[in-house]
């Protein structure tokens, strides 16, 4: 079995889930806000395992590699820090956003 890697949120990409959670509360269901948050969470889980077996990001013209994960519709991009052994969480977005708002990862 390969490295376990520790699995971080930023503070943006922690906003970003409470921000999809208000906006299916408002829009959907309190069980869909709910299944999808946890949706999210789970595969946000996953990440502790072989991350670098996961999908490049591509259109963002940063130097740092950024790799992506769909869950349904959304898109949770992050980063590898091999060293640490750590996976860092930047953005959780919906997969047909403005490519536009890459620009500004971290």
């Amino acid at each position: 079995m390969g490295q376990i890697y520790q699995v971080v949120l930023t503070p943006g990409a922690q906003a970003d889930i409470r921000s999809i959670y208000d906006y299916l509360l408002e829009n959907a269901t309190f069980q869909t806000a709910e299944r999808v948050k946890e949706g999210i969470e789970e595969e946000i889980a996953k990440l502790a395992q072989m991350p670098e077996s996961r999908g490049l990001l591509w259109g963002t013209t940063s130097k740092t590699v950024y790799r992506r994960v769909l869950k349904w519709s959304y898109r949770i991009i992050f980063t590898i820090e091999e060293e640490e052994l750590r996976v860092l969480v930047v953005r959780i977005d919906h997969a047909k956003s403005d490519p536009a708002k890459l620009e500004d990862l971290p």
